[in-house]
């Protein structure tokens, strides 16, 4: 079964995940770590003398109500960070350094750490061989670029397996201008109904705008889609798969 989705917000796609990485529940303050909060402990407070005889029955129902409502707040972290941000943002390499390779030099470029193209390049040079990604171009040329550049691309969305990177835009056969730049993402974990991706800079609401990115800049976030879904983002369609696998020459 695919990860536990989150609410629709604002028109974004119902069925996709849509709450940040790592962001608080709805309702939730602002949870410092560990050692942080040892910086700023909390002050005590004296209270009036009226507010400070407390039966000890109510001492322990107070207690309990605290728990309560700490459990809750564990709970709502954990399922906040199983969310994934869903916002705008294309996908763009065309210019300045994002349209070089990135083998060796994609975690430390100054400027691009939150493109699609970015988190896809660095997950994919995990497992690929090398040169690693090795091509360039905006994420809907992916497909094409990266076959050229002599990769196993895959055409049939159901020949997915973790590791590959899905490609929406532009397909092997495309002879024409694209709309809007494409997006691409990396392949987590499949399962019978469809897959999961890790991804950055995908939005529904405002797909064409560069400007917008995710929540944070390179905050990553995790997807899951059926296979329908995945068939068309947005106004992106299914393009590819980028195996991690050379072609034989």
């Amino acid at each position: 079964m695919p990860p536990e989705r989150g609410e629709a917000r604002g028109g974004r796609r119902p069925s996709e995940s849509t709450r940040p990485l790592g962001a608080p529940a709805s309702g939730l303050g602002v949870v410092l770590p560990a050692h942080e909060a040892a910086r700023y402990p909390l002050r005590r407070r004296r209270l009036p003398v009226a507010t400070t005889r407390i039966s000890r029955r109510g001492f322990f129902v107070r207690t309990a109500a605290l728990g309560a409502v700490a459990s809750a707040a564990a709970l709502g972290l954990r399922s906040a960070v199983a969310g994934a941000p869903e916002f705008g943002g294309d996908c763009d390499m065309s210019w300045g350094r994002d349209a070089r390779p990135h083998k060796g030099f994609a975690s430390v470029r100054e400027g691009s750490g939150g493109q699609c193209t970015t988190h896809a390049a660095r997950r994919s040079d995990t497992v690929a061989p090398d040169p690693g990604v090795n091509w360039n171009g905006h994420a809907r040329s992916w497909a094409r670029n990266a076959h050229a550049a002599g990769w196993t691309v895959r055409e049939d969305l159901r020949e997915i397996r973790p590791g590959m990177v899905v490609v929406w835009g532009d397909g092997l056969g495309w002879n024409g201008p694209g709309w809007g730049n494409g997006h691409v993402a990396y392949v987590e974990s499949v399962w019978p109904e469809g897959f999961t991706v890790s991804e950055m800079n995908w939005g529904y609401l405002c797909p064409g705008a560069s400007r917008f990115r995710t929540s944070m800049w390179g905050i990553v976030g995790y997807t899951s889609l059926t296979w329908e879904e995945a068939a068309q983002r947005g106004q992106y369609r299914f393009a590819g798969l980028i195996h991690p696998e050379r072609r034989e020459a």
